[in-house]
């Protein structure tokens, strides 16, 4: 149940990693989405702000930038707010967008390119054209009998720059006339004359650059129909490339391949495109390398570009034998972004798939007065999802058989290793001190722990009730477990064999050494002189100096807990000793002080009417532990390694009496017999075999 559990974790995080990954490309993914969405709806003021908040996500432009689902798309932002800004009239914007985004040069990878080009062309026309209407206006203006014309200069100005923009020379020659009428005798005639010229050397210009622009596109088409194997197609986009631009670049060379592809193929050479044929190309994302394409995800976006010489009026989809259908039920009909680019735009939409095989046609309908229709198919198989798949299962129970083996085989080498290398985790005689060898005093610990924060204590037993390795635990937990409102730092004093009168010195020493990885000590400590003489105001001293250096370490309030053990020997101690360590804990600097004092009793009655320790601590008392920490101390350590029968665990508990420290020792000695007899298995009569030794010997 447990290596389930992991399993599941595991898996749980791999899909956590996995879905932040597709929303963190989602976030940008969907607002440029929806400005691509806002653009081809020609909603311009909708269009803007969804590219910034995209660019916010993903400032940089990027070819084929991954979004979800293995899915690529051309990331070019600042292209499309030129585009956007150039729509509202925000020739500045717009003009500063196009800028960037040929800083960036990402567009100049995609088919975007040459549009940006002829955009920026129109925006430079239309700059010159305005400062030359800005000084014939100057002009004008300052001729005498001329100031009534300055209103219709102005209205002539703003017709003039929707004309340029528009490529409308001849319209724009007209309007030139008119101004140029207004005043033909004063100065502006020289200004006229030289804009004339200009829109003249434009309009020869963008006629050249629109043939060049129309043939690059054809071409493009026809290249992705030759990669997608649609080699039909490809062929009369070369034919009319050919025809159009007979010198364009290689063009021949694509012609005779497309047609040696068609002859492979078995299949018949098509005529060239009449000149109002609609031509349209769907150019699939990534997984659509070809007319059919496989996914797992209950939707796909089909993209692509559409294109016709005299323009396209709408495109609508069929999916699976029915016209698709907006959120209203209506025919879903999208059009050109906008006028100017109806003879070649790119399309995205996302299609709902059913599992299975799905039918997807693009239909355009073009501008002509006798309409026509081209229809692209596209084939998808929507697959089930891979955890749905039997592959999957064959990987999970793949996967559970070699965790099994690996588990199995490390059982093995364990045993093996543990006779080998005479495996006996248990602590007989020592205190213990690691955590996993301590059992039954979790509560013990808990409530001393929280009776530290305002009281010293005294834990007392008899021997060898496992005293000293509760300090140890406590000093250890004390020192890995933060506290909300108390900073502690935990030291251990032994007073074992100490003598009267190295008692304060012995306890400095401890200190010193319980501090040294919290502080720097200073050499001015008494202490370090020597402990000869060493007096109990040597030791006020001293802890004076190491609290001030333990204070600024936390914010928190500082205790200096004093995990004293064997404090038996207080006893054998003269009152005054006793009197002169209680004073200790009196002092200005006490708050910052708390004892736990170990021992199986410490003397409260002395012969003079006042005792030093009566009323100063709490006592908690140590007893054996309960049938169910013992039965978890005698299996836990030696778990998957060798194994107790119940008869021997029920003897170990009744021959020990719950005592931490005897069944240790019995433990000791059972695991170095059956390691000796190469068993694993441990019964009564082992338990039998050390009772003696056990129960006899003087330590007991």
């Amino acid at each position: 149940m447990e290596r389930r559990s992991h399993i599941s974790s595991i898996f749980c995080v791999i899909a956590l990693l996995l879905a932040v990954t597709a929303r963190s490309q989602e976030q940008w993914y969907t607002y440029y989405t929806n400005a691509q969405e806002a653009i081809a709806a020609s909603d311009w003021s909708r269009a803007v702000p969804e590219l910034e908040k995209a660019l916010q996500r993903k400032p940089a432009p990027q070819f084929e930038a991954e979004t979800y689902a293995l899915q690529l798309v051309n990331y070019v932002p600042f292209y499309w707010l030129g585009v956007a800004y150039y729509n509202q009239g925000d020739f500045e914007k717009a003009e500063a967008n196009f800028s960037k985004s040929l800083s960036w040069g990402t567009v100049k990878k995609t088919e975007f390119y040459s549009t940006l080009l002829k955009y920026q062309g129109i925006l430079q026309r239309i700059q010159t054209a305005s400062d030359s209407l800005a000084a014939l206006h100057h002009s004008i203006a300052e001729a005498p009998g001329t100031a009534g014309d300055a209103a219709v200069l102005t209205a002539s100005w703003n017709a003039l720059a929707d004309a340029l923009a528009q490529d409308d020379f001849p319209r724009a020659r007209g309007i030139v006339r008119e101004i140029r009428s207004l005043s033909p005798e004063n100065a502006s005639s020289m200004i006229v004359e030289r804009l004339m010229q200009q829109l003249a050397e434009g309009r020869q210009e963008t006629a050249d650059n629109r043939n060049t622009a129309a043939a690059n596109r054809l071409f493009d088409e026809g290249l992705a129909q030759f990669l997608s194997g649609n080699y039909q197609s490809a062929y009369r986009s070369f034919s009319e490339v050919a025809r159009s631009e007979p010198q364009y670049r290689g063009v021949d060379g694509w012609l005779r391949r497309t047609e040696l592809e068609i002859e492979q193929a078995g299949i018949e050479l098509p005529d060239p495109l009449e000149p109002d044929t609609v031509r349209v190309t769907v150019a699939p994302v990534v997984l659509f390398s070809s007319e059919q394409s496989e996914t797992r995800h209950d939707s796909i976006w089909v993209s692509g570009s559409l294109g016709d010489d005299q323009g396209i009026d709408y495109y609508e989809f069929t999916l699976n034998g029915e016209v698709y259908r907006d959120a209203k039920g209506d025919p879903l009909q999208r059009r050109p972004p906008s006028p100017e680019q109806s003879t070649q735009f790119q399309f995205r939409e996302r299609m709902p798939l059913q599992m299975g095989e799905n039918r997807i046609i693009i239909t355009a309908y073009d501008v002509d007065a006798l309409r026509h229709s081209a229809a692209f198919p596209l084939t998808v198989l929507r697959k089930p999802p891979y955890y749905q798949t039997p592959v999957f299962y064959y990987s999970i129970v793949t996967l559970l058989v070699l965790l099994a083996g690996a588990l199995a085989a490390n059982l093995l080498i364990k045993r093996r290793i543990a006779f080998v290398n005479r495996y006996n985790p248990y602590i007989a005689g020592a205190p213990v001190r690691n955590p996993k060898m301590f059992f039954g005093r979790e509560q013990l610990l808990h409530k001393i722990v929280n009776t530290l924060h305002n009281n010293s204590l005294m834990i007392y037993g008899p021997r060898r009730i496992g005293k000293t390795s509760l300090l140890h635990q406590l000093k250890q937990h004390l020192e890995q477990t933060p506290d909300r409102e108390y900073f502690f730092v935990p030291v251990y004093i032994d007073l074992q064999g100490t003598p009267e009168q190295r008692f304060f010195a012995v306890m400095m020493h401890d200190i010193v050494d319980g501090c040294e990885s919290h502080i720097r000590l200073p050499e001015g400590l008494r202490i370090k002189s020597g402990d000869s003489d060493y007096s109990a105001r040597d030791f006020s001293a001293d802890i004076k100096q190491i609290l001030a250096l333990l204070k600024p370490l936390s914010s928190k309030r500082l205790k200096l807990v004093m995990l004293i053990d064997e404090v038996d020997e207080l006893n054998a101690y003269s009152e005054r000793a006793n009197q002169k360590l209680r004073s200790i804990f009196m002092k200005t600097f006490a708050e910052h002080l708390v004892a736990v004092m170990s021992g199986s009793f410490i003397r409260k009655r002395w012969e003079s009417e006042g005792s030093p320790w009566y009323n100063f601590f709490e006592e908690i008392p140590v007893d054996s532990i309960d049938r169910q920490a013992a039965e978890a101390l005698i299996r836990q350590p030696v778990k998957g390694i060798f194994r107790y029968e119940a008869a021997a665990v029920d003897k170990i508990i009744e021959y020990s009496d719950n005592v931490p420290y005897r069944i240790q020792k019995f433990c000791v000695n059972i695991i170095s017999h059956v390691i000796e007899a190469r068993r694993r298995v441990i019964t009564a009569e082992d338990v039998e075999r050390a009772k003696a030794k056990v129960l006899e010997s003087e330590d007991v």
